[in-house]
């Protein structure tokens, strides 16, 4: 019988929430500088390639090759394909947009994990709440303009990357309960860079040793952010840690000023306060609320996505097997 991993310690989950998303803020920035000049894949495989440093003394750290070991094939599967799909359309978005929007529109990303986590978690969400997402949404709308000249289509991508992502955050919260945070890292990380490689034929060019460095540090931070951010997961839910990641907005407004002189205008700025604000009160009506002691997987919308994958896999095999 596999022991839940999971505690509630919610004081240090934000902690590592918090410090992650502040790495994987200034990880963003050094992927745009690159992805200016550079081809996307190109620039994910190499930084890929650093990433395996921090990872393998991440994996030492959790107790070797031990704590690689699969317990749970379908939510290994589901986290990797959610993250390869979102990073290269978010890097893409930041090769179009600036750091700063295309942060903002990020932050939606509370919201939908808001919005998932009763189908997801069992976690019941009020008229309150659902109210408070609505009005993120406005602020959302503010910053992405859909009408007028200010808009642009490839606004839309930060905000798929955030449903995405609040689908894979609400998968590794449950899969946490057998999973290490290293696996999890670790099997996700492999899919992106393979994905990355795969991109090879496609026109790589020549890199400097000024790109390289920029792509090592981009590695290192990036590989800390995520373990930390899933390691945050163990601790508490991910309705509740979702809330703090907003201090990558002023991560991201700072770096942008500071790298290429960002300047959002004034309904940028009451659209990201709208999101804020929205998060903020999430947070402090989430804390009112009795917490559920434990997530039954079983009687989660999780269970249908695993039962589907596993159909899948059958379906396939009984193929194979027929044309043998």
């Amino acid at each position: 019988m596999t022991v839940d991993a999971r505690e509630w310690r919610p004081i240090k989950g934000i902690a590592l929430s918090v410090v992650g998303i502040g790495f994987i803020t200034f990880n963003d920035a050094m992927m745009k500088l690159v992805v200016e000049e550079h081809p996307i894949g190109e620039a994910i495989f190499v930084r890929g390639l650093f990433a395996l440093v921090p990872m393998a003394f991440l994996i030492y750290r959790a107790g070797g090759l031990r704590s690689l070991a699969v317990h749970n094939m379908g939510m290994q599967l589901w986290c990797a394909l959610l993250l390869v799909g979102p990073l290269f359309l978010f890097v893409f978005s930041l090769s179009r947009l600036p750091l700063s929007i295309a942060t903002i529109i990020f932050f939606t990303n509370p919201l939908f994990v808001t919005l998932l986590a009763p189908w997801f978690l069992n976690e019941t969400v009020g008229w309150r709440r659902i109210s408070a997402v609505l009005v993120g949404f406005a602020g959302a709308t503010l910053v992405v303009k859909p009408v007028g000249d200010a808009f642009v289509w490839i606004m839309l991508g930060p905000l798929l990357v955030a449903l995405l992502s609040a689908v894979r955050e609400l998968i590794v919260r449950t899969a946490l309960a057998r999973e290490t945070s290293v696996s999890l890292l670790f099997y996700s990380s492999a899919a992106v860079t393979l994905t990355a490689l795969a991109t090879a034929p496609f026109g790589w060019v020549p890199l400097s040793w000024h790109t390289l460095v920029l792509l090592a540090a981009s590695g290192m931070v990036f590989s800390f952010g995520i373990y930390l951010m899933t390691e945050g997961l163990r601790f508490g839910d991910a309705s509740l840690l979702s809330q703090y990641k907003y201090t990558g907005i002023v991560w991201a407004l700072g770096l942008g000023y500071l790298l290429w002189e960002e300047a959002p205008d004034w309904w940028t700025l009451l659209g990201t306060v709208l999101i804020i604000a929205s998060g903020l009160y999430i947070v402090l009506r989430q804390r009112r609320l009795p917490r559920e002691s434990s997530v039954s997987f079983r009687s989660t919308g999780l269970a249908w996505v695993n039962r589907q994958l596993i159909a899948y896999r059958k379906v396939f095999f009984e193929q194979g097997c027929k044309t043998q």
